[in-house]
């Protein structure tokens, strides 16, 4: 079964991969910006939205992107993957290799979420305490501190946004959400990470409330090629708290990736 994908605008193409709990709706302000440069080929991911019958692990949300690149079989894409979208395009490189790709941009995630004895930059404990974590919690608790972790604190319109957010996990399938939600929490995919060489954009909210700080040092350290860039006025979201500069950053890092290829 293949994904739901939305595919729209003409231009080089430009996948962009959801969070846990999200779909692609969540990018429909990125794509009204993205269309008039790039070919937008958004899915949803399996066990999400309308590709809710897929099962919902890692390992078939890559192969769920191996089917999304099949539309455009000529050209290597750049990826964009927030949140859980990152480690599903951590775990693609894994299985299928980068020669697909021309560039990557992560937003906001760890390639482990489990902390440990030899591993602090999964996610913070006050996440984990806010519900992420499976427990006996009425489902719209969950979606109430999911959407709450989103954003940054004491913004205009984190009322508006966390309400919207809220509403799409309401519509996710709760038993396809922890289904998924065990197989990020198993997964490890730090050695993927000494292995990419495409150009990588490490995007951060600089008020996350999900991933310490730290994280994107320890990602630095083993992607030289890699660089950072952090979203001032941005917690987990920065594509939805700052849409016009998020929009604008993909853009710029796109083209000058696409300089940079011997392609």
């Amino acid at each position: 079964m293949k994904p739901f994908c939305v595919d729209a605008g003409e231009g080089p193409p430009l996948v962009l991969l959801h969070g846990w709990t999200m779909d692609s709706r969540i990018f429909e302000d990125q794509i009204n910006r993205l269309s008039p440069s790039f070919r937008c080929l958004v899915p949803d991911l399996p066990g999400h939205g309308r590709s809710a019958l897929i099962e919902p692990t890692l390992d078939s949300a890559a192969m769920a992107l191996q089917q999304v690149l099949d539309r455009v079989p000529d050209q290597k894409a750049t990826l964009v993957g927030w949140s859980m979208g990152a480690m599903v395009a951590w775990r693609y490189i894994e299985l299928f290799g980068q020669s697909r790709l021309a560039a990557l941009a992560t937003v906001d995630m760890s390639p482990k979420l489990a902390n440990g004895p030899r591993w602090r930059y999964g996610l913070k404990r006050s996440t984990r305490r806010a519900g992420l974590q499976p427990q006996p919690l009425a489902w719209s608790d969950r979606a109430e501190a999911i959407a709450r972790g989103m954003f940054c604190s004491g913004g205009d319109a984190t009322p508006r946004l966390k309400e919207a957010a809220k509403k799409m996990v309401l519509s996710q399938d709760q038993r396809a959400m922890r289904v998924m939600w065990a197989s990020m929490m198993k997964a490890d995919e730090r050695s993927v990470i000494g292995k990419i060489t495409l150009p990588w954009l490490i995007c951060y909210g600089t008020h996350s409330r999900v991933y310490p700080s730290a994280l994107r040092t320890w990602l630095l350290g083993r992607a030289p090629q890699a660089r950072a860039l952090g979203f001032d006025q941005s917690g987990h979201s920065p594509h939805l708290e700052e849409p016009l500069v998020f929009a604008q950053a993909i853009t710029r890092f796109a083209e000058e990736s696409a300089l940079q290829s011997p392609d």
